[in-house]
């Protein structure tokens, strides 16, 4: 995979989960460098099978590219997109999901967002979490967070793309 940075030392045949803001970068246009970063992350994850992702991350990927992101995405192709991303291993959001969110949350001080996010990677067995939303490097519950975008074209997300954090 072509490429520089400290996240690509961490590729392994190990399951990675991925936050709404690595799949919403890969189809923003407003930001090159993040998008192709996120762009290679998302096909190595497909060629080696990797990839996780939850059900909240494509409901959050839809509302986001079609309706938030500064020239959203036509239906069609976000739904392709969605397609695509389903070839990843999808956590359902269910009961014992809510409860181990709540647990992360209490325990972390997160969000209720990020803490589910973490839930699913957990029950997804995923290691690592490519988010900007975390902090890059910190550890939760064995997942460590990697900010893919640390250095390309600054760490603030797309105007109004990401769902509120207040959940």
């Amino acid at each position: 995979m072509a490429g520089t940075g400290p996240w690509m030392n961490c590729m392994s045949d190990e399951p990675v989960f991925f936050d709404t803001n690595v799949l919403v970068y890969a189809n923003d246009n407003a930001y090159p460098e993040k998008r192709k970063c996120a762009r290679s992350l998302i096909f190595e994850a497909i060629r080696s099978g990797t990839g996780c992702i939850s059900a909240q991350v494509l409901a959050e990927f839809w509302v986001t590219v079609t309706r938030k992101i500064k020239i959203p995405l036509d239906t069609e192709i976000a739904r392709e997109q969605m397609a695509l991303f389903m070839s990843f291993k999808v956590q359902a959001v269910d009961a014992a999901t809510v409860l181990e969110a709540l647990r992360i949350q209490d325990k972390h001080r997160l969000s209720y967002r990020d803490a589910q996010i973490l839930a699913c990677a957990g029950f997804a067995r995923a290691t690592r979490l490519y988010s900007e939303d975390l902090q890059d490097g910190a550890e939760y519950e064995g997942i460590t967070i990697l900010n893919p975008f640390r250095g390309k074209g600054g760490n603030a997300a797309p105007a109004a793309s990401m769902p509120s954090q207040n959940h």
